[in-house]
């Protein structure tokens, strides 16, 4: 059986339709969620300070789970698709998954995702 990994990258909104399309086709499931990214090395848009978050931007983080060996491909995908050459185009990192079962049919691994 093989690995199972989670794929996210944290990317601008601008480029967010990119990525989705760059991974529609090599991905048979993405999770897209809105965030706010806080801390150093964040730039900032100049319209979002608030004394109760401090300085954030507004970002998106695209999440996928894939077999191991197909994450370094996924990850190429989309740092392609999100790269603008300016601070703050964000981060993709892999993580490992123990285990995925779907809720409707009880299956689990590889199978689970299809």
């Amino acid at each position: 059986m093989s690995s199972l990994v989670e794929v996210r990258g944290i990317v601008r909104r601008e480029v967010l339709d990119r990525v989705v399309q760059h991974l529609e086709a090599a991905v048979p499931r993405i999770t897209v969620t809105r965030i706010h990214a806080l801390g150093t090395g964040v730039h900032a848009d100049p319209a979002n300070v608030n004394l109760e978050e401090g300085a954030y931007r507004n970002m998106a983080m695209v999440q996928c789970i894939c077999a191991g060996e197909r994450s370094a491909m996924i990850t190429e995908l989309i740092v392609q698709a999100a790269r603008t050459g300016k601070p703050g185009d964000g981060i993709v990192s892999v993580h490992p998954v123990q285990q995925v079962t779907k809720i409707r049919t009880g299956e689990t691994g590889l199978v689970a995702l299809a």
